[in-house]
C-alpha cells in the first residue's frame, strides 16, 4: 500500500535511530517533510514538546497555503 497523504517525519537528534535513516525513509514517501528536533531523543514529543508542536503546526499550515 502506498502512502498518498502528506506526511511529516519528525526525529530526535539524539535518538538511537540515525537521522540519516529517517531522511532515507522520508525520501521514499511522496509529499513528505522530514524534520530533526535537536536535543530530543526517540520520543520527540516527550522530550521537546514545544519544538515538536511548532514542527507539526508549520507542517499543517503548509498544507493549507
Amino acid at each position: 500500500m502506498d502512502i498518498v497523504m502528506p506526511t511529516l517525519v519528525a526525529g530526535g537528534g539524539s535518538s538511537h535511530i540515525p537521522q540519516n535513516k529517517l531522511q532515507e525513509v522520508s525520501e521514499l514517501i511522496p509529499n513528505c517533510e522530514w524534520v530533526t528536533i535537536e536535543d530530543a531523543r526517540h520520543f520527540v514529543h516527550e522530550d521537546k514538546l514545544p519544538a515538536f508542536l511548532a514542527a507539526v503546526k508549520s507542517f499543517l499550515i503548509s498544507l493549507i497555503t
